[in-house]
């Protein structure tokens, strides 16, 4: 659930607009023919929500792994890796990233090492790698506005090739979801 925003619409409301940005997600890429899609989630995977999202596409379903958020995605993109194919990570609370922002950035990854979507408030909606580098995801202040430029320095450091797509924007607060909400997005 959406902390943040759950703090001014209470808990309830922001479990519906999870919800909903969840369904939006789904809807948009999880169902690409050209891509594999996984279901990542963190808490009980036994919810009636998220096995009816698991059913209703067809994703495998995995438990996030790690302790923070960082740890978590690094497991996820070993995973993804470890099939030998560039992996994807995308943000569920990022309503502008659609199937061809998907695909464009999986396109991207064919020649370069890391392909990123910087977020409006410092962070990023979507990252993507050709193999691991559990190094990328250590030591960075998750949810600080700071956590694009950590990781670009730490790109740089491991001398990855990457590219910027088009800057993007998440819902984390009241703001964030009247903007969703006026944006007619969902």
């Amino acid at each position: 659930m959406k902390t943040r925003l759950a703090a001014r619409i209470g808990a309830d409301a922001a479990l519906a607009a999870y919800q909903r940005l969840v369904d939006l997600a789904l809807s948009r890429y999880a169902a690409l023919p050209d891509l594999r899609s996984e279901l990542w989630v963190s808490g009980d995977r036994c919810l009636p929500e998220v096995r009816g999202w698991s059913a209703d596409w067809g994703l495998p379903l995995f438990e996030q792994r790690g302790g923070d958020l960082g740890e978590r995605m690094a497991a996820a993109m070993a995973h993804g890796c470890a099939r030998d194919v560039a992996t994807l990570i995308v943000g569920i609370d990022c309503p502008c990233i659609d199937g061809a922002y998907v695909r464009a950035a999986a396109q991207t990854l064919l020649t370069t090492d890391l392909v990123l979507a910087p977020a409006e408030d410092g962070g990023y909606g979507l990252i993507g790698l050709r193999r691991p580098m559990p190094e990328l995801f250590r030591g960075v202040a998750w949810g600080s506005s700071s956590v694009l430029a950590e990781t670009l320095v730490k790109a740089e450091r491991l001398r990855l090739r990457y590219e910027l797509l088009e800057t993007v924007w998440d819902v984390d607060d009241a703001a964030d979801w009247e903007r969703f909400l006026e944006s007619g997005y969902g």
